[in-house]
């Protein structure tokens, strides 16, 4: 950088000074300059307008995380309790990621502890146990899954998008 100032130390001012110019001569045109000017200032007003607006908006955002790990927090200490009606639906609302046909898992609770049962392919076992532990309210998951392999019997994903008890 040092030898860049060195060699070039008169372009520098030289180029600030044009461009100062410049920018002056376009804004102080007789002719065209008052409307240069209003757009100028247009811009600069609907900038700041936006950026109240995402100022607004980011602290909306803040504002709403804040309080949701304030409940998750409140809910975590007072010991998760969660009706089993709820927790059957949170539980249902999370396996239809994991899993290509959800609708073929019955899903039960009872005092926190799921019940899943019903057919799964061998491939999508682990990760559908991973997201329903991870569901909150789960104290345990009792396994009656009947495990097929991807070519079992009427289980195979559909190409069509129908799922396979339609």
């Amino acid at each position: 950088m040092a030898i860049f100032e060195k060699e070039s130390s008169g372009l520098v001012p030289f180029l600030l000074g044009f461009s100062a110019g410049a920018v002056c001569a376009t804004l102080l045109d007789p002719r065209r300059g008052a409307a240069r000017r209003a757009r100028l200032r247009d811009q600069a007003l609907s900038l700041a307008r936006e950026a109240g607006r995402e100022a607004v908006r980011q602290g909306r955002d803040l504002r709403q995380r804040a309080l949701g790990a304030v409940y998750e927090a409140s809910t975590r200490a007072a010991g998760d309790l969660v009706p089993d009606e709820v927790l059957v639906e949170r539980v249902r609302a999370q396996i239809g990621r994991p899993v290509s046909h959800p609708r073929a898992i019955e899903v039960k609770a009872e005092n926190g502890e799921v019940t899943l049962s019903g057919r799964v392919l061998r491939n999508e076992v682990r990760d559908l146990l991973e997201r329903v532990a991870g569901v909150r309210g789960v104290q345990g998951i009792r396994d009656e899954l009947q495990v097929v392999g991807e070519e079992a019997s009427g289980l195979r994903p559909p190409a069509s998008g129908k799922s396979f008890d339609q």
